[in-house]
């Protein structure tokens, strides 16, 4: 690979841990996923899976995940069970994860998500003790509380990140990152 290959690789793989912190943040801050962070993720493989030498097919087979992750979050969402925003990052996720770590990715997810909804009702609970939880708007303990929903994106960024170095699609010096 020459020098301006492995710095193109090195750029569109980059795109995917950055978007999937500033989804996860967003979130975090104001329950509202950038649509921006979830194309760029989507957008961003392709050309980082190429580079990286994973064949077109292999690539396609990345896509149909985030496809399939798609089609099963709309239910979902039109169930009241996850938000739009989460859905797309989900599926976005879902095309760099692919179908070797979508299990792992999934679960990773669901106990993530477990987990933040048990700090979640436990700051809800006793958050006039910690006064860093007014700073976060949504996180109040007023009579609507209980119906405010779970920032999912921060489990779903987790997760990716957990598994990121485990990807094809990233550079090979990246798998001595957590989980590689």
């Amino acid at each position: 690979m020459t020098f301006l290959a492995a710095v193109l690789h090195w750029l569109c793989a980059a795109v995917y841990p950055l978007a999937l912190a500033w989804a996860a943040v967003s979130d975090g801050r104001r329950l509202m996923i950038p649509n921006g962070a979830s194309i760029a993720i989507t957008l961003s493989f392709l050309p980082a899976a190429l580079l990286g030498g994973v064949g077109l097919a292999a690539a396609a087979g990345h896509y149909a995940v985030g496809l399939g992750l798609l089609m099963a979050g709309l239910v979902l969402f039109s169930r009241g069970f996850l938000g739009g925003g989460d859905v797309k990052f989900l599926s976005a996720a879902g095309v760099w994860i692919g179908w070797n770590d979508l299990g792992a990715f999934l679960a990773l997810v669901t106990f993530i998500g477990g987990g933040l909804a048990l700090a979640i009702l436990a700051v809800r609970k006793f958050g006039g003790k910690w006064p860093w939880a007014d700073a976060i708007e949504w996180l109040g303990d007023g009579p609507d509380a209980k119906t405010q929903p779970v920032p999912y994106g921060i489990a779903i960024g987790l997760a990716a990140l957990l598994l990121l170095s485990r990807n094809p699609a990233v550079p090979a010096s990246w798998a001595a990152l957590p989980g590689g």
